[in-house]
């Protein structure tokens, strides 16, 4: 919005708004703007519009360019170093150094602070993180022993703690609405060998948004299509899924979608691999409490039905199952091939569970239990 009046005053003042940016000089006494979303022009970075005395005012700011017709400055705020207190909205944490390696055997301690007491979650989005993976020689086999990344949310479950590769990801935290207290994460090293790099993005979440989750889900996937991956998934095949994970991914459901379906993504190697036992490797497609006893994904009342479905080998299909694990994602038992799942549950979501008896070997290419790395697509009612 703008409001254009002639003033005889020479005169430059701003003020803080989680709404506007407003600028008074003499020949536009006033121009007011929203606090949008922008990306800062050279770190590439999510930042908000705001005046330029605004942006100043916030620690670790970054003016990165204009927004709102150029009467304001796309602000991009980072806080560099291993710990601290975040006071401002949209803030990314950064280790000490960024961009470069961090060596260092340390414990940093971030303290979330909320903004206001009426934030229901923190979201995470690690915009570039790689700690040292989970290790396979000690027990628990593939833990977070070396390095690790901590949640604490005062009024609810916590995420699990995760490590390794998990660029891209997201996470939201429970911020304990109306109450005078906020989550803490802690990242720990160990050793000084292993070059890490992390760069998290902080945003706080209303109530009642768009985009605010469902209570006790860690993350919310936004459109009718979309890619979700576990923790640790990384790069190839020989990365290995974190142990000890409990938790739930939500989708949100589209206006007019009634249906969502789930597929191995046909783009990244072994897309699909959850043992079903852990000293029993499985190289098909399991499903049911029978077939998952260890590590699984439950897709509720997931089925082979509904338009477009195939399920290979249809003779040993199984209809309605709610646990699927093995190394291939199928609703036909013992499938060498991946199908597509289909889940008419509202609201949308998936649960992930994996244990922590996890082999120490990978022996002759089974059980090498990467992960999974999924794409969903909602249909229409």
């Amino acid at each position: 919005m703008l409001i254009f009046t002639i003033c005889a005053l020479l005169l430059f003042q701003s003020y803080n708004s989680n709404k506007t940016g407003r600028i008074l000089n003499p020949l536009i006494q006033v121009v007011s703007f929203p606090n949008d979303p922008c990306t800062g022009s050279s770190t590439s970075l999510l930042g908000t519009c705001f005046s330029p005395p605004e942006c100043n005012a916030k620690t670790g700011s970054l003016a990165d360019g204009k927004c709102a017709s150029g009467f304001g400055v796309c602000c991009v705020v980072r806080v560099n170093g291993c710990g601290g207190s975040i006071i401002n909205n949209n803030t990314h944490l950064e280790n000490t150094g960024y961009p470069d390696k961090y060596t260092e055997a340390n414990t940093c301690t971030y303290n979330l602070d909320k903004i206001s007491p009426d934030i229901c979650f923190i979201r995470l989005d690690f915009v570039n993180f790689v700690l040292d993976g989970p290790v396979s020689a000690v027990s628990p086999n593939w833990d977070c022993s070396n390095d690790k990344l901590v949640f604490t949310t005062p009024s609810s479950r916590a995420p699990p703690e995760i490590c390794g590769y998990n660029t891209d990801q997201h996470l939201y935290l429970d911020a304990s609405y109306q109450l005078q207290v906020s989550p803490v994460m802690v990242i720990t090293t160990t050793g000084t060998a292993f070059e890490r790099t992390w760069q998290i993005r902080v945003d706080q979440i209303k109530c009642g948004t768009l985009y605010t989750p469902p209570h006790g889900c860690i993350q919310y996937q936004h459109g009718v299509s979309g890619r979700f991956r576990s923790f640790n998934f990384g790069l190839d095949n020989d990365y290995h899924h974190l142990n000890k994970q409990d938790y739930a991914i939500c989708f949100r459901r589209e206006l007019g979608y009634c249906i969502i379906s789930y597929t191995a993504a046909d783009d990244e190697g072994d897309s699909f691999y959850l043992s079903g036992h852990p000293n029993n490797p499985s190289t098909n497609a399991k499903a049911g409490e029978t077939g998952c006893v260890a590590d699984f994904i439950t897709i509720p009342r997931g089925t082979n039905g509904g338009a477009g479905a195939s399920c290979a080998n249809s003779g040993a299909t199984a209809d309605n199952l709610g646990r699927f694990c093995g190394r291939r994602l199928s609703c036909a038992k013992d499938s060498d091939v991946n199908a597509i799942v289909y889940s008419d549950v509202v609201p949308f979501q998936i649960h992930v569970e994996l244990n922590e008896a996890e082999p120490i070997t990978q022996p002759a290419a089974n059980n090498k239990n990467r992960g999974f790395s999924v794409d969903y697509r909602q249909l229409l009612c």
